[in-house]
């Protein structure tokens, strides 16, 4: 099914503008998204968010990683003979998308905070998933659980910074009351 998937999306690269807006994207949207992290961290209202953000990157990355090593999955360049890829890239394990874990991160951040841009940044980063397919470097299935780790890994980073954060101040309330 996966292979299909691949297939179908790679079909499309026959326009040149398309191939030149998923190459942008597939090489900057994720750069940005973690200058967005630390650009967060600079400002003292959001510096927890950003934190948070660096925190489960790190963590995703560690885990990615891990899973790479212990089951390297080929890139579909590499076990399909009909993909070639549209920018160079190593032959290394593809699953799970690292991109699509930072694009993970970004959405569920958006999501946790409310900002009215987060269909913005769901459409953001449907695209940068879809061109880190597009480009015949990771199958559906990298990108999707890419992505789920990352939110997942966000909200979980964020609930426990939270509850460690509140429980000193719930404490002293019940002490006053």
């Amino acid at each position: 099914m996966d292979k299909a998937f691949v297939s179908w999306i790679y079909d499309f690269s026959e326009a040149e503008w398309v191939d030149a807006l998923m190459i942008f994207f597939s090489s900057w949207g994720y750069k940005a998204i973690i200058a967005s992290f630390f650009l967060l961290v600079l400002l003292k209202t959001t510096r927890k968010l950003g934190l948070t953000a660096i925190a489960a990157s790190v963590m995703g990355l560690v885990i990615s990683r891990t899973i790479r090593w212990i089951a390297p999955r080929e890139r579909p360049f590499a076990a399909l003979e009909e993909i070639t890829p549209l920018i160079e890239k190593e032959a290394s394990a593809s699953f799970p998308s690292e991109q699509a874990l930072f694009v993970g991160i970004f959405i569920a951040l958006l999501w946790v905070i409310g900002s009215r841009l987060k269909w913005v940044g769901c459409l953001l980063g449907f695209v940068i998933l879809v061109s880190r397919v597009y480009l015949g470097h990771h199958y559906v299935s990298d990108v999707l659980i890419g992505a789920v780790l990352g939110g997942v890994l966000f909200v979980t980073v964020y609930k426990f910074f939270s509850s460690r954060q509140s429980f000193p101040v719930e404490k002293e309330k019940s002490l006053t009351s």
